[in-house]
């Protein structure tokens, strides 16, 4: 009962973000202290978990405004807007099926809302650090023949699963790349930096977004993402 107590407070907590579906903020405080003063012996745990939990925000908000001139740097992918009113930074990776569902979505939404912007970090998290990785791969196309990128991409993201050397091979043959497939050392920096970032922002696994100040893991609907974006604009 404390321990499942605890957990909905926390999420109480969480739930409080400018992001999230909720009722009014001050009738969650209001229930949040009727709860605690109904189970006061929740108090000292909570206490240290909303402690720690507010610790690793600060910790998030210092690292998010310090990698700003990072995050924006062109050599990363992006579709939308040059000079945006809202950026959206998708965490990603070739080789995860919802990141390609969310990608998706996200092409669709810079359509539908121009004057937005969304910032690819590769993380190829499941194709580990290999020299020939799609993420590399698709950085060098970007930075070296930014013509072919778009037709490279739509692949990328179009095969089913995680790609190999065999399916970039492919891809490069197709669209006239192969010489972009190895990764020189300034983009394995760059997926160096990537994964640093991934790590220090806390994050379990991609699909994700980073809003504003906030992360959202996952694969989100397009009709969350817009309700996100209204919001934020």
């Amino acid at each position: 009962m404390i321990k499942k107590l605890i957990i909905a407070l926390a999420m109480g907590v969480m739930a409080l973000s400018p992001l999230a579906q909720a009722q009014n903020q001050d009738e969650k405080i209001n229930e949040i202290v009727e709860m605690l003063k109904a189970n006061p012996s929740v108090v000292d745990g909570l206490h240290e978990s909303l402690g720690m939990y507010v610790k690793q925000q600060q910790q998030f908000d210092q690292l998010l405004s310090s990698s700003q001139a990072y995050i924006n740097d062109p050599k990363h992918t992006s579709i939308g807007a040059e000079n945006a009113e809202l950026t959206l930074v998708n965490v990603t990776d070739y080789s995860c099926p919802y990141c390609k569902k969310l990608d998706l979505e996200l092409q669709k939404l810079v359509e539908d809302y121009p004057q937005i912007k969304v910032v690819n970090l590769y993380v190829p998290l499941k194709e580990g650090s290999s020299s020939v990785n799609s993420a590399g791969y698709a950085l060098n196309v970007w930075q070296n023949a930014r013509d072919k990128y778009p037709q490279v991409h739509e692949l990328l993201v179009a095969k089913p699963g995680t790609h190999d050397a065999i399916s970039l091979a492919k891809i490069a043959k197709k669209t006239g790349t192969e010489q972009y497939l190895n990764n020189p050392e300034d983009i394995e920096k760059q997926l160096e930096n990537n994964y640093a970032l991934f790590n220090g922002f806390g994050l379990r696994g991609t699909p994700a977004l980073i809003v504003g100040e906030s992360v959202i893991p996952g694969y989100v609907p397009y009709d969350k993402l817009e309700e996100i974006v209204e919001k934020q604009l």
